[in-house]
C-alpha cells in the first residue's frame, strides 16, 4: 500500500476538490435517474396501485439511507483522518466494523418498516400494500435497502481513502445494472412489479459485492469481530452519526409545511413544483454531494496537521461552488420555458417555474456555501452545529418567509420565500464556520 498520508495532503488541492466533487455528484446522479427510470417504467404498467407501491418504497428506502447516512459519514471522517496521520494499520478493523454498523442499523430499519408497513401506508393514504404482489415488491426493496446501505458505506470508505473514481464505479456498476435489468424482466419476462423488484434486489447485491472487493483490496477487511471493538467505534461514529442524523430530520418538517402552503394555489402549480423539484435535485448534485467529497479531504489535512492545504481547500470548494451556481442560473434561465412546454404545464406552474428559474439560483449559491460549512463543522467535530442550523432553517428559515412570501407573491413567493430564508441561515452557518476554522477547533480525543 502507498503512503496512505500522500492521498489528499499532497499534489494539487483544486484537482482534489474537483474530482472528489464531481464523482460524488455523478454517484447521486445516478441514484436519482435510475429511481426515475424505475418509476417511468412501472408507469408504462398503466396501474396506479403499482405506482403506490413504489411510492411507499422509495420513501421507506429514502429514511432508511438518510439514517445510514449519518453512520458512513462519521466512519468516513474516522478514516480520513488516520489516513492523514499515517495510521494505516488500524484501517481494516474500522472499515470493517463501520460496515457491520450500517448494516445493522439497516436491518433494524427495514424490520420495524416491514413489521408496520401497513400504518405508514394509512399515513400516506393508499391501500397499495394489501396486495400480495405490491407487498413482495416492498419487501425486497426493504432488502435491498440494506445492500444499497453496504454499497454506499463501501463507496464512502473509498473517497475517505483517497479513491473517489473507484467509489464512483461502485455506485455506476448498480446503477446501470438497474437500468439493463429493470426492462427486462419487467417487460422481457413480463414480470411487471415483481420484476421490478427482482431488478432492485440483483442491483444492490452487485454494488454490494463490488463495494466490499473495492474496500478489502484498497483498505482491508478485518477476518474476525470483536464486540469490544463494535461497541469502541459504534461510540465514536455515533458522536456524529446522532447530530447528523437529527440534522437530516428537520427537512421534511419544513417540506411538509412548505407543500401545505404550496398546494392552496391549485394543482397546476404543485404539477410545476413536481417538475422543479426533480430538476433541482439533477442541477444542484454538486452541492448535495459536497460533504461527501469534501469531508475527506478537510479531515486529511486535518489529520496530518496541514492547516494551510484545509484553507486552501475550503477556498477552492467556494469558487467551486459560486462559479457552479453562476452556470446554472444561466442554464436554468434558458430552460424555463421549455420544462413548462415539455411538460404541458398551465399558466399557474408555468409561472412558478418561470420565477423559480429566474430569481431562485442567486440563493441557491448561498445554500450551496454552506455545504461547505457543513463539511467544515463534520471534520472538525463540531457537528451539533449542522443540527442546529439544520433546525434554524427548518424553523426560523422556513416558516415566516413562506407565510410572507404566500401572502404577497402567491405560489412563487412560497418557494422563494422558502429559499431566501434557507439562504440568510446558511450566511450565518457559513459564518460560524469561518469562526471555527480561525479557532482551529478539533477533537480534543481520538475518534
Amino acid at each position: 500500500m502507498t503512503n496512505p498520508a500522500a492521498t489528499f495532503t499532497h499534489g494539487s488541492l483544486t484537482h482534489h476538490v474537483r474530482v472528489m466533487a464531481f464523482t460524488s455528484a455523478l454517484s447521486l446522479l445516478a441514484i436519482f435517474l435510475t429511481d426515475i427510470l424505475t418509476l417511468t417504467y412501472v408507469a408504462l404498467l398503466h396501474d396506479e396501485a403499482l405506482i403506490a407501491a413504489v411510492g411507499i418504497a422509495k420513501t421507506l428506502a429514502f429514511f432508511n439511507s438518510s439514517l445510514v447516512a449519518g453512520i458512513t459519514v462519521a466512519a468516513g471522517t474516522m478514516i480520513s483522518r488516520r489516513v492523514g496521520q499515517g495510521s494505516s494499520a488500524s484501517l481494516p478493523a474500522l472499515a470493517t466494523h463501520m460496515l457491520l454498523l450500517a448494516a445493522l442499523v439497516s436491518a433494524t430499519v427495514s424490520a420495524i418498516q416491514w413489521y408496520y408497513l401497513d400504518y405508514f401506508a394509512s399515513l400516506i393514504g393508499v391501500d397499495a400494500p394489501a396486495s400480495a404482489l405490491a407487498g413482495q415488491f416492498i419487501a425486497m426493496t426493504l432488502v435491498a435497502s440494506v445492500l444499497m446501505a453496504l454499497t454506499q458505506a463501501c463507496a464512502q470508505a473509498l473517497r475517505a481513502h483517497g479513491y473517489s473514481v473507484r467509489a464512483l464505479a461502485v455506485v455506476l456498476g448498480s446503477a446501470a445494472c438497474l437500468a439493463v435489468v429493470d426492462p427486462i424482466l419487467i417487460f422481457g419476462f413480463d414480470l411487471k412489479l415483481l420484476g421490478a423488484g427482482i431488478s432492485c434486489l440483483v442491483a444492490s447485491l452487485l454494488g454490494c459485492l463490488l463495494g466490499l472487493h473495492q474496500v478489502r483490496a484498497q483498505l482491508g477487511l478485518s477476518a474476525r469481530v470483536r464486540i469490544r471493538l463494535l461497541r469502541l467505534y459504534g461510540g465514536r461514529i455515533a458522536r456524529i452519526a446522532l447530530p447528523f442524523t437529527l440534522a437530516n430530520l428537520a427537512t421534511p418538517f419544513a417540506l411538509t409545511y412548505t407543500m401545505a402552503q404550496l398546494a392552496l394555489f391549485g394543482v397546476s402549480v404543485m404539477a410545476g413544483m413536481a417538475v422543479m423539484d426533480r430538476v433541482l435535485q439533477i442541477t444542484y448534485c454538486l452541492y448535495f454531494a459536497l460533504p461527501s467529497a469534501l469531508v475527506p479531504i478537510l479531515a486529511q489535512n486535518l489529520g496530518a496537521h496541514r492547516s494551510a492545504r484545509t484553507r486552501a481547500a475550503l477556498h477552492s470548494a467556494s469558487r467551486l461552488v459560486i462559479g457552479y451556481g453562476l452556470l446554472a442560473w444561466v442554464v436554468l434561465a434558458i430552460a424555463a420555458p421549455w420544462l413548462s412546454h415539455v411538460f404541458a404545464l398551465s399558466g399557474p406552474g408555468q409561472a412558478l417555474i418561470d420565477d423559480l428559474c429566474r430569481f431562485g439560483p442567486a440563493l441557491w449559491i448561498m445554500i450551496g456555501l454552506d455545504f461547505i460549512a457543513i463539511s467544515v463543522f463534520i471534520s472538525r467535530g463540531q457537528v451539533w452545529w449542522v443540527t442546529f442550523y439544520a433546525w434554524l432553517r427548518a424553523s426560523v428559515g422556513t416558516l415566516p418567509f413562506v407565510a410572507l412570501g404566500a401572502a404577497h407573491f402567491a405560489a412563487s413567493g412560497v418557494m422563494l420565500g422558502m429559499w431566501l430564508g434557507n439562504a440568510l441561515v446558511a450566511l450565518a452557518s457559513v459564518a460560524t464556520a469561518v469562526w471555527i476554522n480561525r479557532r482551529g477547533a478539533y477533537w480534543a480525543h481520538e475518534p
